[in-house]
């Protein structure tokens, strides 16, 4: 059943990712154009694929995979589902994840942040009634994701190959995800109906993310000329972003190449007498 369920949620991942997902999600629309063309020869050094053609294998089933169900039933969930209820579903489910982003903002010293991750934690649990509200983001204490896999990064572990397993991610975020699994107090807690809502809660998340970040990925679809190495590109570079703390660089975006040179006029063949 976990199984099916990270298959279900890798549609928010193709985006977004799971716990980084939100890199994608939150690309800025020029970063979007500029990774759109790269050269799919020539991906960033500093995160080599060695594994491209197992991981182009994996993303042409899931690209079948999401436009014949996933992506329809995500738009379906968008349309049928009364906004007010999507609201509170991702409330509720953001505010299941505060203990893992608050131990993280612990691990990485971040002692501002893992204090607005506590009060966020106390407030919404309470008054936010167990999370499907957010009062605490009208109190001054905004949302801000983290995971592992950042936490390796901020430690300077290398991203290492790239992968498109259960969607984008590499070999250090692909090992962070795992601790917060691990890590998620609901992994190890025993109760009634456990698994039915941990399968709720992983389909849910991933078809309010896939509905969400849908016009990024027909705007990366339709400009791309290889839609694999755009989404890589992409990919690396938000989360080269948020694990420093800065912005996408557009600058730093594989080069597509140089302009073609536009050709001089020509001067008319001489007339005859």
């Amino acid at each position: 059943m976990r199984r099916v369920s990270l298959w279900i949620s890798a549609a928010a991942i193709l985006i977004c990712g799971s716990v980084q997902s939100q890199a994608l999600a939150q690309a800025p629309a020029a970063a979007v154009a500029s990774a759109s063309n790269p050269d799919p020869h020539n991906p960033d050094p500093h995160n080599p694929d060695p594994w491209e053609p197992f991981n182009r294998a994996v993303f042409s089933a899931f690209q079948t995979a999401d436009r014949v169900a996933i992506r329809p039933a995500a738009i379906f969930y968008s349309r049928a589902t009364p906004k007010p209820l999507q609201t509170g579903l991702r409330n509720a489910f953001r505010n299941l994840h505060e203990p893992i982003v608050f131990v993280n903002d612990v691990f990485q010293v971040r002692l501002h942040n893992a204090g607005v991750t506590l009060g966020r934690l106390a407030l919404n649990s309470t008054v936010g009634v167990a999370g499907l509200f957010d009062p605490a983001t009208g109190a001054g204490l905004p949302y801000h994701n983290n995971g592992f896999g950042t936490t390796l990064g901020r430690y300077g572990v290398p991203p290492g190959p790239y992968l498109f397993g259960a969607g984008p991610t590499d070999l250090r975020d692909a090992i962070g995800s795992g601790v917060d699994i691990l890590s998620d107090p609901l992994t190890w807690i025993n109760f009634d109906g456990r698994l039915g809502f941990g399968i709720s809660r992983g389909v849910v998340s991933a078809l309010d993310e896939r509905a969400e970040a849908d016009p990024q990925l027909k705007a990366l679809t339709a400009m791309s000329t290889d839609e694999y190495a755009s989404l890589r590109s992409l990919y690396l570079q938000n989360r080269a972003a948020e694990i420093t703390g800065g912005q996408v660089n557009i600058n730093d975006l594989p080069s597509f190449g140089d302009e073609p040179a536009t050709p001089a006029p020509q001067a008319p063949p001489p007339t005859k007498p």
